[in-house]
């Protein structure tokens, strides 16, 4: 296990302050946008005066701008492969914070510091903690053939799951709200990565994404009809083909998909359309799973169960597969034989609604507990 190294990483222009002689409200447009503008002099003295006159007739609100943290680079555990972090400065641990993982896409168009360029000032004002990680597989140029593509997709894979781990070990992250995004060539570690892990990612946003159906085999991957994935792409982008295919294939394994067709050719995309679509999300789809583990000692054909939810638990019922059902909020479960079971678990949530959801279970006997 090698250990996480730390150090501010400095991209130039984006990680200085924010000049403070514009409105609060243009600086928050600016950040928005992805794009930093200056006043002209005349023009700052003009806005000076009228902020002056707006103080003598009614003072408008003066909060202070934050300034904008440093971002880290970091090496997640595992396979010590780096990823670069930001955290925004009005970071507390006292509450929870979403986490958006941005992939970049193909090199030298793309890149985890592109990716930060074009989130850190937006993930700033928002409230956002976003991580950018080095990847092997987002090629979208001259891919390798499917058997090594799909052995680096593996590599990002376990790379960005790792790095999750890592950032919610060191900071206060909202697991029901964790974000894939993406670029282009990031299509490929994005549906990879995300597809077989449901329970970590509630939704991915894809801009303008390659696809090829051979590199997404679905062994031993089950598509979550919750996971919500939205995809974008450009009128006349030469990738338009692939997304709608990516679409297409996605609906077919009974996936849920948003798309989107925008103006124009292959070309980057605010972070706010992708911030949007989590948000929505948010407010719109509840975060409903279960969550099965095997309890340490005790009975050998034994299941421990929980639920995680957003909005906020009130009740449940759990059905086991087996005709055994509880309404304990963690419960644990003694089968009678070893098998694969389809466990439910009906919730009701605050604001009133409820729902169902299932998951499939693979009782074994373990080996050295007692019969």
């Amino acid at each position: 296990m090698t250990s996480s190294t730390q150090r501010p990483y400095i991209l130039g222009p984006m990680t200085t302050r924010l000049q403070t002689t514009a409105p609060l409200n243009q600086h928050i447009s600016q950040a928005r946008s992805g794009v930093e503008t200056r006043l002209p002099r005349p023009a700052a003295a003009i806005t000076g005066l009228l902020l002056a006159l707006a103080c003598l007739t009614g003072c408008p609100a003066t909060q202070t701008l934050p300034d904008q943290a440093p971002i880290q680079e970091l090496a997640e555990p595992g396979q010590n492969r780096a990823y670069l972090l930001y955290v925004p400065s009005i970071y507390t641990k006292e509450r929870n914070w979403p986490l958006v993982v941005a992939c970049h896409g193909t090199w030298p168009y793309d890149s985890a510091e592109a990716q930060m360029r074009e989130w850190a000032k937006f993930a700033e004002y928002e409230g956002i903690i976003v991580a950018a990680p080095k990847l092997v597989s987002s090629k979208g140029d001259f891919p390798p053939p499917a058997v090594q593509q799909i052995e680096q997709q593996e590599e990002d894979e376990r790379a960005i799951v790792s790095m999750v781990a890592d950032i919610q070990r060191r900071y206060s992250v909202d697991q029901s709200k964790i974000f894939l995004t993406g670029w282009s060539a990031a299509a490929y570690p994005i549906l990879y990565t995300g597809i077989r892990h449901p329970d970590i990612f509630r939704a991915m946003f894809i801009r303008q994404g390659t696809f090829n159906e051979d590199f997404m085999p679905l062994a031993g991957a089950q598509i979550s009809k919750w996971q919500q994935i939205k995809l974008t792409y450009g009128r006349n982008d030469f990738l338009r083909d692939q997304a709608v295919a990516c679409a297409k294939w996605l609906r077919d394994n009974g996936a849920w998909v948003e798309e989107q067709e925008l103006t124009g050719a292959h070309r980057r995309t605010d972070p706010k359309f992708a911030w949007d679509f989590f948000e929505k999300i948010i407010r719109e789809r509840p975060w409903i799973q279960i969550n099965a583990s095997r309890p340490h000692g005790g009975e050998p054909l034994a299941m421990s169960f929980r639920v995680e939810t957003s909005p906020q638990l009130l009740k449940q019922k759990w059905l086991f597969g087996d005709g055994h059902e509880s309404y304990a909020e963690s419960p644990t479960h003694v089968y009678e034989k070893p098998g694969r079971y389809k466990v439910r678990v009906n919730v009701s949530l605050e604001g009133g609604k409820t729902y169902t959801r299932t998951k499939q279970v693979n009782v074994v006997r373990v080996l050295g507990a007692p019969d």
